[in-house]
């Protein structure tokens, strides 16, 4: 069953069309890769399935209560604010919460849990804004851990990763598709994803499976 679709959706901004007729599902599970060169329409993409971006024209359906994350690339984050990285991982607990209420010893272990799968477990004090690359992306997926999407999106997240990251990356995301979440992923690399996940090229004003 599909969680998230486009059908015959037209997208782009203030009217004019970068993709045109996009249709695209997500179901429980999936493992979608999407490639394409720098302004090709990946983050368009991207933005029009989490919503941020209305459609041109088309359709856009989502599943009632769908619990849908989104991460994007730790470079386009404002680090000035002096957030720790507990801090910054506590977001993904906001959901269907009130601002400020207070934090609960179950999600003081998600927290944790989350930081050590990412292999971050002892850097729960120091601030955001002073991380590596790397280091940021992974605390932002600490933080879509904790949101327990049913559909996480993703714009280039092992970008500014080293090998060993990259591996521990990867064991997270396949922990998170295990447990049923769609991964939905921009990327320039075309190596080192699972043999059964779908890979798309976005270009030339549309979207194709490769």
């Amino acid at each position: 069953m599909s969680l998230l679709s486009l059908h015959a959706a037209d997208l782009g901004y203030r009217g004019r069309a970068v993709l045109r007729q996009v249709s695209f599902s997500v179901s429980a599970g999936d493992w979608h890769i999407l490639h394409g060169a720098n302004g090709a329409g990946k983050s368009t993409f991207l933005r029009s399935m989490v919503g941020s971006l209305p459609l041109v024209c088309g359709r856009r359906d989502i599943s009632d209560g769908l619990r849908l994350a989104s991460l994007p690339q730790a470079a386009s984050l404002d680090a000035v604010f002096p957030l720790t990285v507990t801090d910054v991982v506590k977001m993904g607990l906001w959901h269907g919460k009130k601002l400020f209420q207070r934090e609960t010893d179950d999600d003081r272990v998600q927290i944790a849990t989350n930081l050590k799968r990412v292999g971050l477990e002892t850097y729960g004090t120091r601030l955001f804004a002073e991380l590596s690359g790397g280091q940021k992306q992974r605390v932002l997926l600490a933080r879509a851990m904790c949101a327990k999407p049913q559909v996480l999106i993703l714009d280039e997240p092992t970008t500014a990763l080293d090998m060993a990251s990259r591996r521990r990356y990867d064991e997270s995301l396949r922990e998170l598709r295990d447990g049923g979440t769609a991964l939905v992923i921009a990327t320039h690399e075309h190596e080192g994803w699972p043999s059964d996940s779908r890979h798309w090229v976005i270009g030339d004003g549309g979207i194709t499976h490769e």
